[in-house]
């Protein structure tokens, strides 16, 4: 395996919304530093522990952040919250089972395919579409740009 960049933090738009941008980097730069691990454990196998809490960071990170926008949704009564809510869920989901697998088996392959390829995918697209059109809608119906959900 070699190593290869995840994603940049300039290589995303900024939505309308201060919040979502704010977590938006900080996932993204929690996601560089964790391939940096992953990279170091493929090259001498000694950082399962700090992979695995590295991992657990994230996947708690990633909670807070649907959380957050799930919350926004409801509040501006988003009209597409249940599909928006329901990638939330499914990728939730996905990020858990690659998380456990690996606190279970030490799969680096599988850890190393989800970080460097899924998840990005997955990420450049969800924010290029839904939190896109999230934030813009809620701007558009009174949400103050720099306002955090409670």
């Amino acid at each position: 395996m070699t190593t290869k960049t995840i994603l940049r933090v300039n290589s995303i738009p900024e939505v309308a919304l201060d919040f979502m941008n704010k977590t938006h980097f900080e996932e993204i730069g929690m996601v560089e530093t964790l391939g940096e691990t992953i990279c170091e454990h493929q090259q001498n196998n000694n950082k399962i522990e700090q992979l695995t809490d590295a991992l657990d960071h994230w996947l708690e990170h990633t909670r807070s952040h649907f959380s957050r926008e799930n919350l926004l949704m409801m509040d501006i009564r988003f009209p597409m919250y249940s599909v928006h809510s329901a990638e939330h869920s499914s990728i939730l989901k996905e990020m858990e089972n690659m998380v456990n697998a690996w606190k279970n088996n030490h799969n680096i392959a599988a850890v190393y395919d989800y970080v460097f390829t899924s998840w990005p995918n997955w990420f450049s697209s969800h924010v290029n579409s839904m939190d896109m059109i999230t934030a813009q809608f809620a701007l558009m119906h009174g949400y103050d740009a720099t306002s955090t959900p409670d």
